[in-house]
C-alpha cells in the first residue's frame, strides 16, 4: 500500500486530474455567478440591492482554489521527483500540504502580477477558511489586508464580477507555464486551455 501511495505521490499527472475535475466542478457554478452579480444594484458606489439566490462565489473560489493547488503541486512533486525516488513515503511531506496559493507560485518559481497576487490572495483566502467556515480558523486568519510585492498593502477579503474572467486568464497562464516545466505533449496541452 505504501509503495503505490509513494508513486502517486510523485505521478504529477494524478495531480493534475485532479486539478481539471475540480475545475469542471468550478465551472458549473459560472451561470449563477454572473447571474447573481447581475442582479446586485449599485448606487454611488454602495450596494443597495443585492440578488435574492444564494451566493456561490465563495464556493466557486474554494473549488478554483483546490484546482491552482493540485496544478502547483504538481509542479512541486515534479520539481523534487528526484526526493521521491527509491522511497517508501506514508504521509504528504509538508511543503505540499499548503493552502497558501502565493508561496506555492513561489516556490515553483512562477512571477505574478499584482492583479495575480489579488486573485491567488483571495482565493488562498477562500480555501483556508473564508469559503469553508462561518468563522475564521483563528484571531490572525482574520485579517483582510496583506502585502504584495510592490510594498502596498491590499484589501483581500471580496468578490467581485470579473473575477471569473480572471481565474480563466490565470488557470490558462498556470496550465502554460505547467506544459513547460513538466513536458506536457502538444496534444494534452490543446485539450486543457479552460
Amino acid at each position: 500500500m505504501s509503495i503505490q501511495f509513494s508513486e502517486q505521490l510523485a505521478n504529477p499527472d494524478l495531480w493534475i486530474g485532479m486539478a481539471e475535475e475540480l475545475l469542471a466542478a468550478a465551472k458549473l457554478l459560472e451561470v449563477d455567478i454572473v447571474q447573481y452579480w447581475s442582479e446586485v444594484h449599485v448606487e454611488d458606489g454602495r450596494v443597495v440591492r443585492t440578488a435574492c439566490r444564494k451566493n456561490v462565489h465563495g464556493a466557486y473560489s474554494l473549488l478554483t482554489a483546490y484546482a491552482l493547488e493540485n496544478y502547483f503541486k504538481a509542479l512541486l512533486v515534479h520539481k523534487n521527483r528526484e526526493s521521491f525516488r527509491n522511497k517508501l513515503l506514508t504521509r504528504i511531506p509538508r511543503y505540499i500540504k499548503q493552502h497558501d496559493l502565493l508561496r506555492l507560485a513561489r516556490e515553483v518559481s512562477m512571477k505574478l502580477t499584482i492583479v495575480e497576487e489579488d486573485l491567488l490572495s483571495r482565493l488562498s483566502r477562500s480555501s483556508m477558511w473564508a469559503a469553508r467556515y462561518p468563522i475564521p480558523t483563528g484571531p490572525t486568519a482574520i485579517t483582510a489586508i496583506r502585502l504584495f510585492s510592490d510594498g502596498k498593502t491590499y484589501l483581500v477579503a471580496y468578490f467581485r464580477p470579473e473575477d471569473i474572467g480572471l481565474v480563466h486568464a490565470f488557470v490558462n497562464r498556470l496550465w502554460e507555464y505547467v506544459t513547460k516545466e513538466i513536458g506536457i505533449s502538444h496534444n494534452q496541452a490543446l485539450n486543457q486551455k479552460w
